[in-house]
């Protein structure tokens, strides 16, 4: 598995990128502050680094579960020359981490070439993705992507699963702390990234996965204006039912396992998180640990603490926010420039999720799926999440997915009718929404076909497609892990037009550049254009999966309203 790959990237990170290395010291408005200046970076250029800079104080005692507060000027010199602890988070993973704490609240910074208040470069702010769960800024060191593009990349940390997005009645602890987070820091580098030479009017936030459904939903918050002016959704908007979680649910089942009981009485019960902020953060831990275990196929149907509709900061459901052109919310929307795309097998986090799924079916995964099992198990339970068990959301879901007489086949249909229904058709109803205004921003789509076998993954031999994430390793690990070579025959092509694409958009809103393959708008035209991303082939494609985009958006969404009167059909659309 992929995971177990990222060992070798942070464990060798400290060796390739010490050389001929020295410490800076510059004056910020918040203090005095140390950080690293590698002259001879990848054999590139010289990189400053400043890591581990604190942006919200400890949320921790009375604090725990609630808004960040800023963190404000550090009283002597700040030593930024190391990584720190990452947010808590389950240690049952491969990742190696200098430490976890709940003060984690930091963030990195990487300048290219030199280092003078008055550069005034863009701004990128990177937002790691890990099911809201797991993960850290530091794990992507931004120092090659900041070199080709002379942008100033930053790399955050913020509160992940319980910690982050419990939710409860309580007013003081409503949910969404992580998403509050992620606000904090960009008010940080709004205020402050001008003393390390950055425009804090040119700033692009991007993420992939957890990350991608964050900035998604960060930019449909009309109270954000101002902290972002661009956006990259790498494998994740806001629009798919992935990206909301059920966290009070969540909330409830894990107290009960510490002993923290829920009043469903109450409108504003203070008590059941007094006793959550009371427990050892290491039996939370745990104790989260055990209810993921009994999830069984909700795993790939539903993140158990992430964003939830709080009415305060997410005020509905994003999927009615997009089909509301009168909201600010959609003005908001509009008013950015957006550039979102996917993998072309994003179905592989199904696979790496099916050792946890593997008891709830009576089949073996790893050889595919059965007919019968697709039609009789894996859609009706696809349906009974998201479609209140429509019968004949069952049955034409079935009629575009379903094979005979073969398990890898049906295998490879799964996949794509679950990647379809939580990334593909999302991105392209939240893209044809983005791409009708009059405020003159961008839309960009993207498709990225690579496949590398760090991300492929190794539980299904017949799995097909670029996995989930494999963008992020050309964007951010290629340098590390190249000597492998496990990556296509000019893969290198491929990251260099990668990272100047993304690095173009941030700086101008459009992606092209001198040298690279011309990319379309996404409403140029009415084949809606998209980049093909892949080594040695990178060319523009037209209307992606259309088939299945509008299958899910037309035929699926005719089904679930025939029957319904005018006002009374509630169920939300997948896209």
């Amino acid at each position: 598995m992929w995971k177990v790959f990222l060992l070798v990237i942070i464990s060798t990170c400290a060796l390739e990128c010490a050389s001929d290395t020295n410490e800076v010291t510059i004056q910020t408005r918040l203090g005095s502050i140390i950080g690293t200046r590698h002259t001879t970076y990848m054999n590139k250029g010289t990189v400053y680094e400043f890591l581990n800079i604190p942006y919200g104080k400890a949320p921790i005692g009375h604090f725990r579960f609630q808004k960040p507060r800023p963190y404000g000027a550090w009283s002597s010199t700040l030593n930024a020359t190391k990584l720190g602890p990452v947010c808590l988070q389950s240690t049952n993973q491969n990742f190696k981490y200098p430490g976890f704490a709940e003060d984690c609240l930091k963030l990195n910074i990487y300048i290219p070439n030199d280092l003078h208040s008055t550069n005034n470069k863009s701004v990128m702010v990177w937002v790691h993705g890990g099911a809201f769960a797991f993960g850290s800024g530091g794990l992507y060191d931004g120092g090659m992507l900041s070199l080709v593009g002379d942008v100033i990349v930053v790399t955050i940390n913020y509160r992940l699963g319980i910690f982050g997005f419990l939710s409860s009645r309580n007013t003081q602890a409503k949910g969404n702390a992580g998403l509050w987070d992620q606000i904090l820091a960009f008010n940080w580098v709004r205020y402050n990234i001008g003393d390390y030479g950055g425009n804090p009017n040119d700033v692009t936030i991007f993420g992939e996965s957890a990350g991608g459904f964050s900035v998604s939903i960060q930019s449909l918050i009309p109270s954000n204006r101002g902290l972002f002016h661009k956006v990259i959704s790498q494998s994740g908007v806001a629009n798919s039912f992935l990206a909301l979680s059920n966290s009070t649910s969540s909330t409830v089942e894990v107290g009960k396992n510490v002993g923290c009981v829920y009043n469903d009485h109450s409108l504003n019960d203070h008590s059941f998180i007094d006793c959550m902020k009371g427990v050892d953060s290491d039996v939370l831990l745990q104790a989260v640990d055990v209810v993921n275990s009994k999830l069984g196929l909700n795993t790939i149907m539903q993140i158990p603490f992430g964003p939830i509709v709080d009415g305060e900061l997410i005020r509905r459901d994003p999927v009615l926010i997009l089909s509301d052109e009168t909201s600010s919310e959609f003005n908001f929307y509009q008013s950015l420039d957006i550039l979102t795309g996917t993998c072309t097998g994003e179905g592989s986090l199904v696979v790496d999720l099916s050792v946890a799924f593997q008891n709830s079916i009576n089949f073996n995964f790893s050889q595919g799926v059965p007919t019968r099992d697709m039609s009789h198990t894996l859609i009706p339970y696809f349906t009974k999440t998201l479609f209140n068990s429509s019968a004949g959301a069952s049955n034409i879901i079935c009629e575009r997915y379903c094979v005979r007489n073969d398990n890898e086949e049906q295998g490879r249909q799964f996949l794509n009718m679950w990647s379809d229904a939580a990334f593909v058709a999302p991105a392209t109803q939240a893209l044809k929404y983005h791409s009708h205004n009059m405020q003159r921003s961008t839309t960009y789509q993207y498709v990225f076909y690579d496949e590398l076998s760090y991300t492929t993954p190794a539980e299904a031999s017949w799995y097909k497609g670029s996995a989930h994430a494999t963008d992020v390793f050309y964007m951010f690990f290629y340098e590390k892990l190249k000597s492998t070579g496990n990556f296509t025959e000019g893969a290198g092509v491929l990251v260099d037009q990668l990272r100047s694409y993304w690095t173009n958009f941030a700086k101008t809103g459009n992606p092209n550049g001198p040298g690279l393959p011309h990319w379309k708008q996404y409403d140029e035209g009415t084949s809606h254009p998209y980049m093909a991303l892949q080594s040695l082939k990178t060319a523009v494609g037209t209307n992606y999966r259309e088939d299945y985009t509008d299958f899910w958006d037309k035929d699926v969404r005719s089904i679930l309203n025939s029957g319904c009167g005018h006002d009374d059909c509630a169920v939300p659309i997948v896209g």
